[in-house]
This record gives structure tokens, sequence and C-alpha cells, in this order.
């Protein structure tokens, strides 16, 4: 069968460019470190290599969210722990105070340690880390505590055997710091006849005496009280004027993916771990207790405080507890997808890397291949029915 000479030129271009674009691809495998540089190269390979890089960003990404969640638990776990050691030196003052050998100018000391313990804790709960408050839920950019109104507290009876006096308190105070008014029944006898007087000092000092009745003021900042009943000499109330300290972040609780279906809460609600929203675990609440019983200069409300303060302490050590078995988590998990994300690598490395052993012997032979059909191709362009007269 006769070749015409158009076909054989036709045939020797498309293996020069064969050979060519297989010389390339192996250049390109070599300078770029991987195997294929399409799709279509190998789908098979290029696809689970696909798969697998995936595998490796979500690995990644849970990488990432449990190193922000080490950071937001190690914050946490850190405020909580200097809150509990703050705890601690409370209970041994309540403790101190509570015994009869100290008089009322000790225990009015002793009530400013405290109130500077209460300014400590209200820091340490407004704790940011990264710019976000930790303890106030979705509210990571509002200060979870903040101080609120001034408020009247109820006063707090200590009457004799056989008294029935009541008191309502009211008015609107216009002092400037917070105040414990100790009341003291002088002469006894019915609402409208017994007589009281004012302490601001835990009894250090008196003011004068005054009748009991409807609207009696109570110091002179604006405060008032309602007397009813009969009273006893020697009947004490305590009337405590504060600006509490309220919770104002929200219930949630901060999540992270840290897995498939697996998440990880990083945050605790400050109402629940410190308090700002009343209830028995109420840390800043028991602290203005133990104050006000201090600067009324009275040592078995003192002592009812440090046992407020030894369960609020427990509830804070459950607390803390968790915060230590996430931690444990987040390393471990993090141990796992650091071994994971090394298999994965180097599966795509195995998959999709280039061996440049086997492509630099690929490329010699294809280089010799090529420089072969080149020869070869121009002796047989170059022939012409001269070379056979």
């Amino acid at each position: 069968m006769r070749v015409s000479l158009p076909a054989i030129f036709s045939n020797i271009q498309e293996n020069l460019q064969r050979l060519a674009e297989e010389l390339h691809t192996t250049n390109v495998s070599i300078a770029s470190g991987r195997k294929y540089q399409s799709i279509s190269d190998n789908p098979l390979d290029v696809g689970e290599i696909m798969g697998l890089t995936t595998e490796v960003g979500q690995v990644s990404q849970w990488q990432r969210n449990l190193e922000t969640g080490r950071n937001w638990l190690a914050a946490t776990e850190a405020a909580l722990s200097r809150i509990n050691e703050l705890v601690s030196v409370t209970m041994a003052l309540a403790n101190q105070m509570a015994t009869g050998t100290y008089n009322a100018a000790q225990r009015a000391a002793a009530a400013q340690q405290v109130q500077g313990y209460m300014e400590e804790i209200m820091q340490l709960g407004n704790t940011r880390f990264d710019g976000q408050y930790i303890l106030g839920g979705y509210q990571v950019d509002t200060p979870p505590f903040v101080r609120g109104d001034w408020e009247i507290q109820s006063p707090v009876l200590d009457l004799q055997p056989g008294s029935t006096g009541q008191v309502m308190v009211g008015g609107a105070y216009t002092g400037e710091s917070s105040r414990t008014y100790l009341v003291e029944i002088v002469s006894s006898g019915p609402t409208g006849v017994a007589t009281f007087r004012v302490s601001e000092d835990g009894g250090q000092t008196w003011g004068p005496e005054n009748l009991t009745g409807t609207g009696a003021a109570i110091g002179n900042d604006g405060v008032v009280a309602d007397f009813s009943g009969d009273w006893l000499a020697g009947d004490r109330l305590s009337i405590s004027v504060y600006q509490p300290i309220v919770y104002q972040g929200d219930e949630h609780r901060l999540e992270l993916s840290v897995g498939s279906q697996s998440r990880l809460q990083v945050s605790q609600v400050g109402s629940e771990a410190v308090g700002g929203a009343g209830g028995a675990h109420d840390l800043f609440q028991i602290l203005a207790r133990l104050k006000s019983a201090l600067e009324a200069n009275d040592p078995e409300r003192a002592g009812g405080s440090l046992e407020e303060l030894r369960a609020y302490q427990s509830h804070l050590t459950g607390i803390l507890a968790g915060l230590g078995a996430a931690l444990n988590r987040v390393t471990i998990k993090t141990e796992v997808f650091e071994t994971l994300k090394v298999e994965l690598l180097a599966q795509i490395s195995r998959k999709g890397d280039t061996d440049l052993v086997d492509a630099v012997n690929t490329l010699k032979s294809k280089e010799t291949a090529y420089q072969a059909a080149l020869l070869a191709s121009t002796r047989v362009m170059n022939l012409s029915l001269l070379d056979y007269l």
C-alpha cells in the first residue's frame, strides 16, 4: 500500500507533538512536585487526593477551634481559680471576725477588706480574652457584671424574746457610699412610744433618740422606716444600703465544633459561676451580707456568711473540675487530630507527590525518544528521488 507524503508528514508531526507533550508533562511534574496536573491525568487518584485534601482542611479547622477553646477555657479557669483564692481569704477573715474578741472598729476595717475583695472579683468576672468577655454568654461585647442603682435592703432584726416589733424601710438614698445603719431601741413600748437611736459605725457612736413611728428618718441620707408592733429596750436591727453587682449577660454557653458531630463548651454563664442574679450561689450577695454584718458589728451574722461562703466554694470547685476535664479533652483531641493530619498528609503525598527518581528516569528516556524521533524525522523529510538515482 502506497503511503502519501502528506500522511507521512502528518504522522511525524503527531508523534513529535505527543512526545513533546509527554516531555513537558514530565518536566512540570518534576518542577511542581505534583504527579498530576489536572483531573484528566488520573481521575480516580486525583478524586481521592481531593477528598483527602478536604479532610485535611476539616481537621485543620477543628485544630484551630481546639486552640481557641483551649485559650477560652484556660482564661476562664484562671479567673475562677483566682476568685476561689479570694473566697478562701474571705472565709478566713469571716471566721476570724465571727469570734467575740474583735470590736466594732476592727470589724469595720474588715468590712473594707471585703469591699476590696468584691471589687477584685467583679474585675475578674469581667475578664476578657481576645477582646471578648468570657463570662457573659453570647454578650461578648458587654461587661457581664456592673453596679446597679442604690438599693435600701430589707432590715435584719435581732429582737428580744417577747418583742413583736416590725419595720418596713424605703426612701431615696442620697449618699455617695455604701452604708449600714445600726438601729437600737432605747426605751420599751408600743410604736409611737418606744424610742430608738441610730449608729453609722457599728455602735461606736450613736445619734440622738427619736420616736418610733411611720416615716422615721434613719440617718441623714434619705432612708426612712415605718415601725410597727411593741418594742423592748435592746432590740436591734440593721439596714444596709449599697449598689448591688448585677449580671447583664445572657444564659447561653459558647460551643465550638471539634469533630464530626462533636462540640465543646468553652464558656461559663457568669450568673451561675459567680453571681449577680440572686440565689444561694450568688457570691456578690453573700459578700454584701458579710460586709453588712461586719459594719453592724454582728459576729453571729458574720459566722452565717462563713457557711454561705463554704457552700459557694463547693459549688465553684465543681465548676473548676468541669473546666479541668474540658481542658483534658482538648489535649486528647489535639493529639488525635495531629496524628490524623500527619496520616492524611502522608496519604496525599503517596498518591500525589512526584517520585523524583522515577520522574528523572522517565524524563531521560523521553528526551532520548524525542531526539531519536527528531533525527529520524529529519532524515525522512530530506529524502527525494535524487537519493535513488
